[in-house]
């Protein structure tokens, strides 16, 4: 297969407005540290993201048995919709230990998505499908020879295109659903899929709800994803899927900053050291103040000195020219 019949897209003005858009929403949320959100916002948000990439598929299940079916994995034995909760969930679990360039994690996801669902769960599909996009005919039949081979050039392409992030995670949603690598379960796949790459580079996709933004517009996904297929260019997919990130992220950032105690902020604060300088990089008091900015510096000395009695941090010198250290 000619994997530029899945890659190819053109560029537009709209897509490079919706590019800055976005990034300039990631800064906002970075900036306001709301790539962490409170355990009650998470946990909303992700029951959001199951309930609706189900849905999207035909599952009628609404929020609160979603909700429940993530705290009672027990209930999956209630039927076939409860079990692909229960399955999802657990995907959404393993995320962070998922490598999006590897075939094999991408199988194993499939078999976390589909266990107990399709006999073939992780395994590629070894006949031919027929491509459906909400019509009741379908387009065209995607044959399963050269299959591995195709996924594999898809997901090396992603993890090697120079092009920002944010495009190469929708050509690699839109390349997933062309292929249709596994006779069930593709398309929540491919939506896991793109999310796994945005949160390399953005912890924020971990759990903001892209899905439900998209099942929102449902009729128009799959229109785009047709008009992708039928042009072999997925410019306007691409759109629309920045179109729907730029909605969640807008959400997110019209919610009030939570509201964090001493430890919490010295927890991101070290989080954000760690993943920009290393775990054994020493920071000063200015350090902590240019994270946490709307801080006074009375504040910021007093959770200093907290994290140093609950041997969170060690202390060098003293007064201005006082270092801290991670204990590890």
């Amino acid at each position: 297969m000619d994997l530029s019949s899945v890659t190819y897209y053109s560029i537009s003005p709209r897509m490079l407005q919706l590019l800055a858009s976005v990034h300039q929403q990631i800064g906002q949320v970075d900036a306001r540290h709301l790539h962490q959100p409170a355990a009650e916002l998470a946990k909303a948000y992700r029951v959001s993201a199951v309930q609706a990439t189900l849905a999207i598929e035909g599952n009628v299940l609404d929020h609160r048995p979603v909700a429940e079916l993530a705290e009672d994995h027990a209930a999956s034995t209630k039927g076939p919709l409860a079990l692909e909760a229960v399955n999802t969930h657990r995907v959404y679990d393993q995320l962070a230990t998922l490598d999006p360039y590897s075939d094999q994690d991408l199988r194993q996801a499939h078999g976390t998505l589909m266990h107990g669902l399709a006999v073939d769960a992780g395994h590629y599909r070894n006949g031919p499908i027929e491509v459906f996009y909400g019509e009741p005919l379908p387009l065209r039949t995607a044959p399963a020879k050269g299959l591995p081979v195709a996924v594999q050039e898809l997901l090396r392409f992603a993890e090697e295109d120079d092009f920002p992030p944010l495009i190469t995670g929708c050509v690699l949603h839109f390349g997933l659903v062309y292929l249709r690598p596994f006779t069930a379960g593709n398309g929540r796949l491919a939506r896991l899929w793109q999310r796994a790459v945005l949160t390399r580079h953005w912890p924020v996709f971990a759990y903001l709800p892209v899905e439900a933004f998209i099942q929102r517009a449902e009729p128009a996904y799959n229109a785009a994803l047709e008009y992708a297929d039928r042009r072999g260019d997925c410019g306007g997919f691409i759109i629309y899927l920045l179109e729907r990130i730029e909605e969640a992220l807008a959400e997110l950032l019209a919610t009030s900053d939570p509201v964090r105690l001493a430890p919490d902020r010295i927890a991101l604060f070290l989080q954000y050291r760690t993943h920009l300088l290393g775990a054994d990089a020493p920071f000063r008091r200015k350090d902590y103040l240019a994270f946490h900015p709307r801080l006074s510096t009375a504040t910021a000395t007093r959770d200093l000195q907290q994290a140093v009695r609950a041997q969170r941090l060690s202390a060098q010198g003293s007064g201005r020219s006082v270092v801290y250290f991670e204990v590890q």
